[in-house]
């Protein structure tokens, strides 16, 4: 009698047939670019789902839906690697060490087991492929086999259809990479915050800050800086051009927030550091701009020149570290002082965090999370900038001015450099269609620059001269605000409420249109979910314009109060840190 087997069941009974190599330790390896391909290969599996379907040979109907999470992996001995999966069988969550060979074709893996013979159940091989976020392959068994294919996701995602999944974390600044997708739930159009139409709760939020929430699970950080005997301190709007710096020797406590999500209750609040800042702020500006970053165990908290603070979710303190005076402000000024902003990201267990500041003090550094041991830090030669960094495929991705780069993750090695554009760059990288999408603004040159996410070297920032350079635009890119890729289009809403859409993957311009009624100026980033682009003005209005190829604004919502911060989405609630209050925003009908 034939023991039907699945291939989740395969990968389960993998582990029976290889006791002895349970015990192997991991090898080093002395060759760097080895090295490198096997941590951007323990990077992808590590913490991630595999979510897709399998065949087997001779069945009817379609190919079956498939999902198990994949918790850890490690190198052993010559091609071994050890993977600690969850599988499935008959609705029993199973966690096995599965020992397996990984060969390479280029810097493509693939899994390789040939005619392993299992007792009971018989002879299997299979080969499974990984590239660019997905896998495919085949496994047999003797008289029967099939085919398996997916895409490899973090754990906390793809727990269902290959459909849109709701957002629920929000994990850093404007969602995960950057990317400011909250799909996968209704969305309001239009909201009301005196009548409580679709305004979940508000909640009043000491001191003045401009950093963004960031969500795991039902909780949600945020940041604050609150001046000594000051509740409201000023804060100047709109559109003006001075670059003169807040003359304030008031003492202020940094403090780090968490909120319940579902009720807006304030569930705790703890001072990171208590002083008068070493650093100046912009009137716009606030001394706390630097989002926070979470990963559902620990949040990270930097307040510039004032410290990298990590605790756990109950707001124990962790670690802390002094990086030193980041003094940000404009390079040809240097009394004119405005304040840090870039925000730390965690990726892999590791916090990252990019200071480019006055003088040849800038650089990109690496921490362990769980003890805020430094892993790298590599200088740049690089002029303020206040833009975060973003990682993707084992890169290290930062905008700048005279150094746009990616950097290795492993190692702080930089990759690819492209120098010029806006001599005051502030918004975020992203990464969407293979394209890295930078922006920056001032001066003579506003670039928006799609970078292949395989370049390599120094190349210039025109197409023409490069390969690397899939395509670019001289002007129109934000000075202030990362721009938004939602679907095959890419979003520019620049200072001034100038909406250019594009086509993400060729250059070609779709419109260039002025959102109506945003005079005030626009600071923080535009998000989408449901089909809408969220845009937040300065003066708390918030536009919501129709997603696609044509310019259909929807509605203008305010929250009467100033927001210059970037909203957060989650679960179909969108959550604005406005001047005085955090709103949650959502179907409430």
């Amino acid at each position: 009698m034939r023991i039907p087997v699945t291939f989740p069941l395969f990968l389960l009974t993998l582990t029976l047939a290889t006791p002895a190599l349970a015990q192997n330790r991991p090898a080093p390896t002395g060759n760097p670019e080895r090295a490198a391909r096997h941590a951007k290969f323990k990077e992808l599996l590590t913490g991630s789902r595999l979510v897709g379907f399998f065949t087997t040979e001779g069945q009817k109907g379609p190919a079956k839906r498939d999902s198990y999470t994949i918790k850890k992996v490690v190198k052993l001995k010559g091609d071994k690697w050890r993977i600690q999966a969850s599988v499935e069988y008959r609705k029993i969550p199973i966690t096995v060490p599965i020992i397996v060979d990984v060969r390479w074709a280029g810097d493509t893996p693939m899994i390789q087991i040939t005619k392993l013979n299992i007792p009971l159940l018989g002879t299997f091989t299979a080969r499974v492929l990984f590239y660019d976020g997905q896998y495919a392959g085949m496994w047999s068994g003797d008289d029967h086999g099939g085919q398996m294919y997916g895409r490899v996701v973090p754990a906390d995602e793809g727990k269902g259809d290959q459909g849109p999944k709701k957002q629920v974390n929000w994990p850093s600044f404007r969602g995960k990479n950057a990317e400011g997708n909250g799909d996968g739930s209704k969305t309001p159009v239009k909201w009301n915050v005196e009548t409580g139409e679709n305004v979940r709760w508000k909640t009043r939020v000491p001191g003045l800050s401009h950093s963004s929430p960031v969500i795991w699970g039902d909780r949600i950080y945020l940041t604050s800086a609150v001046k000594e005997g000051d509740d409201d301190p000023k804060l100047k709007v709109g559109r003006y051009g001075s670059i003169a710096s807040v003359d304030d020797d008031t003492p202020h406590e940094m403090q780090v927030l968490c909120v319940d999500k579902k009720t807006g209750k304030i569930l705790w609040t703890k001072t990171a550091w208590k002083g008068v800042p070493k650093i100046k702020r912009h009137p716009k500006g606030t001394h706390a701009a630097s989002t926070p970053a979470t990963d559902g165990k620990y949040v990270v908290a930097f307040f510039g020149s004032e410290g990298l603070y990590c605790y756990d979710t109950a707001g124990t303190l962790v670690w802390q570290k002094d990086l030193g005076v980041l003094d940000s402000g404009y390079f040809k000024v240097p009394t004119a002082q405005w304040g840090f902003a870039s925000s730390p990201i965690i990726h892999a267990g590791r916090v990252i965090v990019q200071c480019d500041v006055q003088g040849d003090n800038s650089f990109l550094a690496v921490y362990e999370i769980a003890t805020g041991k430094q892993v790298w830090r590599t200088p740049r030669d690089e002029v303020p900038t206040w833009g975060s960094p973003t990682v993707h495929e084992g890169q290290v991705i930062v905008n700048g001015w005279k150094n746009i780069g990616g950097y290795d993750l492993a190692t702080g090695k930089q990759v690819w450099k492209v120098r010029g554009g806006g001599d005051i760059p502030v918004p975020t990288p992203i990464v969407a269609h293979d394209l890295i999408f930078i922006t920056n603004a001032h001066g003579r040159s506003a670039p928006i620059l799609a970078i292949s996410t395989k370049a390599k070297g120094e190349f210039s920032m025109t197409a023409e001269e490069s390969p690397h350079m899939v395509w670019s635009k001289s002007r129109r890119g934000n000075y202030m605000q990362t721009p938004l890729v939602y679907g095959d289009y890419l979003y520019c809403c620049n200072g001034i409420g100038a909406l250019t859409c594009i086509d993400a993957k060729t250059g070609e311009q779709i419109y260039r249109e002025r959102i109506p009624g945003g005079g005030a100026g626009f600071t923080g980033s535009g998000v989408a979910a449901d089909g809408k682009l969220y845009f937040p003005g300065e003066d708390g209005e918030i536009h919501v314009i129709e997603a696609g190829r044509d310019f259909n604004p929807l509605a203008v919502n305010g929250l009467g109060e100033e927001c210059l911060s970037t909203p957060a989405v989650s679960e179909g609630a969108l959550f604005f840190r406005a001047r005085r209050h955090l709103f949650a925003v959502g179907l409430t009908k």
